[in-house]
């Protein structure tokens, strides 16, 4: 604010230009409603805290017993693939199965587990291993919160960079694989990171992240492919060596601590553990037939989606945006995955998100009927646990329905500097 003086001095006027500032008063009302919402949210965490860690000494067994005695044989020099061996520890830890839960990851996944064999304690390393995919769940959030929805700011959803990170945790699957500790949340890190260094035009970090992606490579085999094919196009091959780079690195960690490891893991693949377990959802149809020689069926769904995969590339690869594209495959690798579990629809929170960041950037708001439609989606994920097979249908279908229609529609998605640069051109 400019206010303007005026003195006599003899026959000149002088003008002196005087600036007033105007300070921002935080009432102490306000102050008192900040203060009380911060210790809250500190309660809350606190109250998390603890019954997480009162969890963790109740001992789970599922599914991070696994990856505890697959640690632990590795270190010992004995063989992380074996069924007895696995057996005989898991019986120690308190397992009561007649068979043990096999580590059924390729032998570079050995050394991200690793460190879990230093462990003596089960309940602390549980604790750690939690929080460490915890950690990755946020970052993965943040990462895709930034990507899909720019610089919108909607209150509680987008505004801050704390609800940014917690965005993720809302999709049921995401918390059920937290109690479970599998590895999903890795691999959304590591999809995430992909999209975030590729947009930075950093493909050596971009594919080193996207190795980790083959914790579980059925999982996303589209992806990968789409990878492939992209660099092929481009004649771009660093994403491509630095994930092989990466990838090999791993392996050769594993095969200094076990040279058979390779061995010992085509053993475990080829032989009738793998077959005896039907999953993703060719389970349903397995488990109706009988199952006796029926794994053949395992591979039908992901023979449709390298048949979608063909159509689609062939629709997009003169425009491709790995931005754009990545949430439907990511979907439909998901859905036609030859193996997976509920909990593996953990990588579902890169569509959730994408989907959510478009309505968000088309209204300034997330629209209430799509609100409705997620919680719905949610309960009905609750509902169906007890029922693996039926569980793995309703998220990816949904999802897969509503990024189609958006297709249609002709309803792109908008990255933050492309949506500043479409705002200042309009």
């Amino acid at each position: 604010m400019c206010e303007i003086s005026e003195s006599t001095s003899g026959a000149k006027n002088h003008v002196y230009p005087t600036t007033t500032a105007t300070a921002t008063v935080i009432s102490p009302a306000i102050r008192r409603r900040a203060l009380m919402r911060n210790l809250r949210i500190a309660l809350l965490w606190v109250v998390v805290a603890l019954l997480v860690t009162a969890y963790a000494f109740s001992r789970p067994l599922h599914d991070f017993v696994e990856y505890w005695t697959a640690a632990h044989l590795l270190l010992a020099g004995k063989n992380p693939y074996s069924l007895s061996e696995m057996f005989k520890m898991q019986q120690a830890l308190g397992w009561r199965d007649s068979i043990p839960l096999m580590f059924l990851s390729p032998p570079w996944s050995l050394s991200i587990l690793a460190p879990l064999g230093l462990a003596k304690s089960y309940a602390i390393a549980w604790v750690g291993w939690v929080t460490i995919l915890t950690i990755a769940v946020a970052f993965s959030s943040r990462l895709l919160m930034d990507l899909y929805f720019g610089d919108v700011r909607i209150p509680e959803i987008s505004d801050t960079t704390l609800n940014r990170c917690l965005f993720a945790f809302t999709f049921y699957p995401v918390l059920l694989c937290l109690k479970f500790a599998q590895t999903a949340p890795l691999m959304l890190l590591g999809v995430a990171g992909f999209l975030h260094f590729e947009s930075k035009r950093r493909p050596v970090v971009a594919g080193t992240l996207l190795s980790i992606t083959l914790i579980k490579p059925h999982l996303l085999y589209l992806v990968w492919l789409a990878v492939l094919f992209w660099s092929w196009q481009q004649r771009r091959w660093k994403t491509v060596a630095s994930a092989v780079g990466f990838t090999t690195l791993l392996t050769a960690i594993v095969l200094l601590l076990d040279p058979q490891v390779c061995r010992h893991y085509w053993e475990l693949a080829s032989g009738p553990y793998l077959q005896a377990y039907p999953s993703g959802i060719a389970a349903l149809v397995r488990k109706l037939l009988g199952g006796v020689g029926t794994f053949w069926i395992q591979f039908i769904p992901p023979s449709i989606g390298l048949i979608w995969f063909a159509a689609f590339w062939w629709r997009h690869h003169m425009n491709w945006s790995w931005f754009e594209q990545m949430p439907m495959l990511v979907t439909i690798s998901v859905l036609t995955s030859a193996y997976g579990w509920h909990f593996d629809q953990t990588l579902l929170a890169l569509p959730v998100i994408a989907l959510a960041g478009k309505r968000a950037k088309a209204l300034g708001r997330l629209p209430l009927n799509l609100v409705i439609l997620y919680t719905a989606l949610n309960v009905v994920l609750m509902l169906l646990w007890p029922f693996p097979s039926l569980a793995l249908v309703p998220a990816p279908v949904l999802i897969a329905v509503l990024l189609f229609r958006d297709e249609r529609a002709g309803i792109a998605y908008l990255s933050g500097e492309r949506f500043r640069d479409a705002g200042e051109s309009e």
